[in-house]
């Protein structure tokens, strides 16, 4: 057998000074080289990894039928822009309305009605409504994609008022533009400078009318207090929640306490909604410390809409309600129902049981999105499927009287 390719045996004890150092420098190259390959891995997958987010690198490029997959819509978006540039006939394009649609188009993706991109202008409007400062035409509508603009009510002494428009009316058209059929609530059509003209295509049974009207700067009035003839019974009709509606509500209830009310009816028939903040104030004025109502949001955390209850209102009080009432206004009819300070006497609800946020983005335009739903005192919902007045009353517009306030001034009598 022949053994000339087997090593020596190894003693490290024999090693000489010379070797140890040989050996010991292996050892640090080996260790060096190894460390080297690792570092390089690394650094190299972090590469891969940004150039990945950063879209210049991407993984899966194809679908199974061989178009480009385009999971978030830059590529094709790209794409189109690229076509339209290069190919769409006219020059006449303007680019910051190319942008415009492309944000409120994507907003109404979502499906959700109460979720809407405004323009800066546009955004600037909405919250100079809120304030109660409005230039337009003095009139309180909610939007129906397939209808139009309905009209809830006008303000006394408006252009909307003086032309003959009315509540129960459907706006249909803006200068002349179809709305009827839009993604996103076009009620700021009607607002604009002060000054200015629009016209107004409404609809009436079955008839169409044309008007048109000149804006006007108007502050709103969301909140009217009166003694019923006759009787020692008040009644406030709040139209909408805004910023001065508690303190004009508080101003109509004090007002009636001191000429002797012995009873309290308030109309929230037709109030579309509006600031929660204002509607939870009101309710301060009306009942005692505690929850009036809870926001529920996506992450499951909640908000105790609450108030101190320090000037409560102590005499009978009838809400009077119908399939308009909504949103803010429901928060109200909920709060009293459950905590049984009020009976209500009308006809179910609208169901809007859900609140928006807005907000202004860094450009100065804006977003409203749903963000949280609500709930009663005793916790339930009402989103969707109304609330039930305790005396179900509808309004017979043939009786020659206000049926439901005469049902409402029987229960205070």
């Amino acid at each position: 057998m022949n053994f000339d390719n087997m090593e020596p045996d190894y003693n490290k004890d024999n090693e000489t000074d010379l070797q140890k150092m040989a050996r010991q420098t292996n050892k640090n190259v080996f260790l060096a080289v190894t460390a080297g390959v690792f570092i390089s891995l690394g650094f190299a997958a972090v590469i891969f990894i940004v150039f990945l987010n950063l879209g210049f690198i991407t993984l899966n490029k194809f679908n199974a039928d061989g178009t480009r997959r385009d999971t978030d819509g830059t590529a094709k978006l790209s794409e189109i822009q690229s076509k339209m540039s290069d190919f769409y006939f006219s020059d006449k394009v303007n680019q910051q309305a190319l942008m415009d649609g492309m944000y409120k188009g994507y907003v109404a993706a979502y499906g959700d009605p109460y979720t809407s991109y405004y323009t800066a202008d546009e955004y600037s409007k909405l919250i100079s409504s809120y304030e109660g400062k409005i230039g337009g035409i003095g009139v309180r509508v909610s939007y129906t994609k397939g209808e139009g603009l309905n009209v809830s009510g006008t303000e006394d002494g408006s252009p909307a008022a003086a032309a003959g428009i009315r509540q129960g009316d459907v706006i249909t058209a803006i200068d002349g533009k179809d709305i009827t059929n839009l993604d996103s609530n076009p009620v700021n059509g009607l607002r604009g400078e002060v000054g200015s003209e629009v016209s107004v295509t409404y609809n009436r049974d079955g008839a169409s009318n044309t008007v048109k009207l000149k804006r006007v700067e108007l502050q709103s009035k969301s909140s009217a207090g009166t003694m019923l003839d006759g009787t020692t019974i008040g009644y406030v009709a709040l139209n909408h929640f805004e910023e001065p509606t508690p303190e004009q509500f508080n101003n109509a209830v004090s007002d009636l306490e001191s000429k002797g009310m012995t009873g309290l009816i308030i109309d929230l028939r037709n109030n579309t909604g509006g600031l929660v903040a204002s509607a939870v104030k009101v309710l301060d004025r009306l009942l005692p410390a505690g929850v009036y109502g809870t926001q529920v949001f996506k992450n499951g955390s909640t908000v105790e809409l609450s108030g101190t209850g320090d000037d409560s209102v102590n005499v009978p009080i009838v809400l009077l309600v119908n399939g308009d009432t909504a949103s803010s206004a429901e928060i109200m009819t909920a709060a009293m129902k459950d905590l049984g300070k009020a009976k209500i006497v009308g006809t179910k609800t609208f169901g809007k049981g859900i609140t928006q946020k807005i907000e202004q983005l860094s450009d100065g335009s804006g977003l409203t999105y749903t963000d949280a739903e609500l709930r009663s005192p005793n916790g339930t919902t009402w989103h969707g499927t109304g609330i039930t007045p305790d005396v179900v009353v509808e309004y017979d517009e043939n009786a020659g009287t206000d049926t439901q306030l005469k049902a409402a001034m029987d229960l205070l009598k």
